[in-house]
């Protein structure tokens, strides 16, 4: 018999007959016996569900209180945590009884990272990027294994790792306290797998009559901790289903674990610092003082717990984003209070269908509530390990030398999880949070950096690929048979072109990826064009995070640093490996026009015609065609072009003006981006031609300088601004400058030379990229100064038009809230002034267009960056 015909059989005999499959369990970790589940039943999604709360026994319930184990409700709490909570176990601190624990080590242990500042404030995005940021109300901090991360609320916690194997400097009292907590994750492990054991067991005997259904699912294995430092403060907010205590931690569940995996907390309580010093004296003469003061500390706090289906878990997708909806009402909620020094168990997939929030009630003495550690173990979902992106940043630069359009779209978006979910993650939880973890995590975070700079030039070889493969298509469609090269450089680019051509003509060969030309836009032009795009909205969007104003009130410690990322050309000052490299432009708004311009490519390929290439493609493609010798654009010399070729070109710019009138800022920004590209593309200098002085040329990427371009922190900038803005600006009127880009960061706070021009085309800049003071007085006057000290960012079009009587932009100015506008930045003034006449700039400076309508100011005696 084939082998293929044994497979069928054996198909055939699974389909009549399901052969259980085992739990997927590490070899690594002990094993547990596993009853499995029945595949094809109807009732499966409902038996994997904890059992219902027996109401028919009518036990009594407390009308608007959480069931505690108290008083006359005693019977139906233990019938709850039997069937509903079923899961949830404890190891409670009885006196004399200290063997499980060692629980003044711990205590010590936690101290010591409290006094080492280990323990910090995190700043969440509950709702993802380009929503609002909000600051936790518990200070916590994360220890695991070496390369572990956790990640929840849209932040990325990076730990300290309990046993670390590069180690650039020691602290012999940060690592005895890290091995100290190793010590209890380790005997937290063996009491998980004696729960699990005896839950297993009861499973057993209460499932005896569904033999087919699996008894445990999960591991007793956790790799990380997270510790929770607690405390009662006024801000805390109201439990919102009783109303009785207040939320420490708000109801949720536990997410990016493993599914199945138990989850065990060990808490401790120590006096604050108020009361800790008078306690710390009693207790030298009465030893059991302390611990009575503790659990007096620990009977203000308690767990609260709730059945929620799916709310984490294999079935998680099912409960939709709210995860409100999957609370099942018919099932009391309970709340327990332990003593300090004790641990509680979420076993198996308690997490999956249970929510839990940590409450506390002082009755107004918030002192009496003391401090809560919490020492919270997990085992996480792959990915969530350093290791793990590193292996897959070496698997894909190992493939470097291949081609292809899925290739290329998974090299792009590993390129986004390395820069949004890894390098910002690090840098944007500021100084105090990289002092705590440099020495554990600067090689992973300089090799994470490295290979975000080799991921984005080879964005950049692919998209000269694709550009040059468009730009031959379009020279064979022409069939210029009479064209002569003029230089060795004009052929070594012509067989590029052509080389590029040919990988994109094998590409469609194969099958597998593309077929025919228009397969060639959709799958390949359009996917890389997206992936820029997305990577912009993203910066963007982390832009606004880095600039929220929950950093404003908290230490300069806790607020975003610079990241180490160099675009376009630049490098570090000094060599390092702590830089991330890039070719490419890094502005938002300028991997918009490059993602525009691969567009262009694109069509440009399908189609074959040259008049569909980018702009300054298209102009050279001409100039051969008629065998105009091919001058190299953005390095010709001044004196390449006649005065007459200004003219025209100034004619040209004039009526594309006249003709394309803007109607919101996005069309506004792109009309004007698209003229400053036609100005540099012709002759960046020719403005100057002529001219009493000597200036150097610039090329196009010299007028579209980044918002992290480090040239801005030297340069002295001017901002142009048509008439009446610029007046009204400066007399105080209009405090906000609204503009459809962000202000860059180092030109906060600065000095900012008002350049007003006359009134024109609104959104339409009438300077051109390069020019003489001497040379176009009558079209420029320095008239003022301003400081800009925040940035708004309007979303909204009612936020927006609220504010009307501080930027003044009436809602049917061209500048005004359109249907199709996404975003507006407002730029806030903090103080400005005015000049006297005659203390304008003199004939002796240079104006260089360095980012849409900022210049850089300059004098003729100082050197040109």
């Amino acid at each position: 018999m084939s082998r293929k015909m044994k497979a069928k059989r054996k198909q055939i005999r699974q389909k009549d007959h399901p052969i259980k499959k085992r739990a997927k369990v590490s070899r690594t970790s002990k094993q547990l016996h596993i009853l499995s589940p029945p595949t094809n039943t109807a009732n499966n999604d409902v038996a994997c569900y904890p059992p219902p709360f027996p109401r028919e026994e009518k036990h009594p319930l407390p009308e608007d209180e959480f069931l505690k184990f108290e008083g006359p409700y005693k019977q139906s709490f233990r019938r709850a945590v039997e069937t509903a909570y079923e899961g949830f176990v404890t190891d409670q601190y009885s006196d004399g009884e200290n063997t499980l624990f060692d629980h003044e080590s711990i205590q010590q242990a936690l101290l010591k990272l409290d006094d080492l500042g280990i323990f910090r404030t995190d700043v969440t995005q509950p709702f993802g990027l380009g929503t609002k940021c909000a600051k936790t109300y518990v200070a916590r901090c994360l220890i695991g294994d070496e390369g572990t991360t956790y990640k929840y609320l849209g932040l990325r916690m990076f730990a300290h790792p309990w046993k670390s194997s590069n180690q650039k400097s020691s602290d012999s009292n940060l690592d005895v306290a890290l091995q100290e907590i190793f010590k209890l994750n380790e005997r937290l492990t063996g009491r998980t797998e004696f729960h699990l054991r005896e839950l297993e067991k009861k499973r057993i005997k209460r499932l005896k009559a569904q033999s087919g259904m699996k008894a445990i699912n999960g591991r007793a294995m956790f790799d990380i901790t997270l510790i929770n430092r607690m405390v009662d403060t006024p801000e805390l907010k109201m439990e919102p289903t009783k109303h009785k205590d207040r939320c420490s931690v708000s109801w949720h569940a536990d997410s990016s674990l493993e599914h199945y995996s138990t989850i065990a907390v060990y808490q401790t309580f120590v006096p604050n610092e108020e009361n800790k010093q008078s306690v710390a004296e009693e207790a030298q003469t009465n030893k059991g003082r302390m611990l009575q003061c503790e659990h007096e500390m620990a009977k203000k706090w308690s767990i609260a717990l709730r059945v929620a289906h799916n709310s984490e878990g294999p079935g998680a997708s099912r409960r939709g984003t709210d995860i409100d909806t999957a609370v099942v009402v018919d099932t009391p909620a309970i709340s327990v209070s332990l003593p300090s020094r004790s641990a509680y168990y979420l076993l198996d997939d308690f997490n999956h269908h249970h929510q839990h929030a940590v409450l506390v009630n002082s009755k107004g003495n918030q002192n009496s509530a003391g401090v809560r550690y919490a020492s919270t173990h997990r085992l996480l979902r792959e990915g969530h390990n350093v290791n793990f992106m590193i292996e897959r940043c070496k698997t894909t630069c190992s493939h470097f030398h291949r081609k292809g359009a899925k290739l290329w779209k998974s090299e792009q978006l590993l390129l986004y999880d390395i820069e949004c979910d890894w390098i910002r993650q690090f840098y944007v939880q500021g100084q105090g949070h990289k002092h705590n973890l440099w020495r554990y995590w600067s090689t992973p975070i300089c090799e994470l950096l490295r290979y975000w700079g080799q991921l984005e030039s080879r964005t950049k070889q692919v998209i000269d690929l694709l550009s040059n493969a468009a730009i031959a298509r379009c020279e064979k469609g022409e069939k210029s048979a009479g064209e002569e090269i003029v230089s060795r450089a004009d052929r070594k680019k012509r067989d590029k072109r052509k080389k590029a051509l040919n990988a994109i003509l094998e590409l469609m060969k194969r099958g597998s990826d593309v077929d025919t030309g228009t397969d060639v836009l959709k799958s390949i032009y359009e996917p890389i064009s997206e992936q820029l795009e997305l990577r912009a909205t993203m910066r963007s969007q982390w832009h606004e995070r880095e600039n929220d104003r929950v950093f404003h009130s908290m230490s300069d410690c806790y607020k975003p640093i610079p990241l180490p990322f160099y675009f376009d050309g630049d490098v570090p000052n000094s060599k390092t490996d702590e830089a991330g490299i890039s070719p490419l432009v890094g502005a938002p708004d300028s991997l918009m026009r490059l993602a525009s311009i691969l567009r262009k490519y694109g069509n440009a390929f399908v189609s074959g015609d040259a008049s569909d290439l980018p702009d300054i493609d298209n102009q050279i493609f001409n100039q051969r065609k008629e065998n105009i010798p091919n001058q190299n654009v953005e390095n010709s010399s001044v004196n390449a072009y006649s005065k007459n070729d200004h003219r025209k070109i100034e004619e040209e710019l004039q009526s594309m003006k006249e003709e394309k009138k803007p109607s919101d800022v996005s069309e506004r920004v792109a009309l004007e981006s698209n003229i400053s590209l036609v100005q540099c593309n012709v002759n960046p200098s020719k403005y100057i031609t002529g001219s009493k002085h000597c200036w150097p040329s610039f090329s196009l990427s010299d007028h579209q300088k980044d918002m992290n371009w480090k040239g801005w922190k030297s340069l002295s900038v001017g901002l142009e601004m048509q008439e009446p803005w610029a007046g009204l600006l400066l007399r105080g009127k209009k405090k906000i400058e609204t503009r459809a880009y962000d202000l860059p960061k180092f030109l906060f706070g600065r000095k900012i030379d008002i350049l007003q021009t006359k009134h024109g085309k609104d959104g339409i800049s009438s300077l051109p990229n390069v020019m003489a003071i001497d040379e176009v007085v009558d079209k420029v006057e320095r008239i003022g100064w301003c400081i800009f000290d925040r940035v708004i960012i309007y979303r909204y079009k009612a936020k927006f038009e609220a504010d009307e009587p501080k930027h003044l932009v009436k809602s049917d100015s061209a500048y005004g809230w359109k249907h199709d506008t996404k975003v507006v930045y407002g730029w806030v003034v903090a103080k400005c002034g005015t000049y006297k006449k005659g203390e304008n700039i003199d004939g002796d400076t240079l104006l260089v267009r360095r980012m849409r309508s900022l210049f850089e100011i300059n004098n003729v005696k100082n050197k040109v960056k």
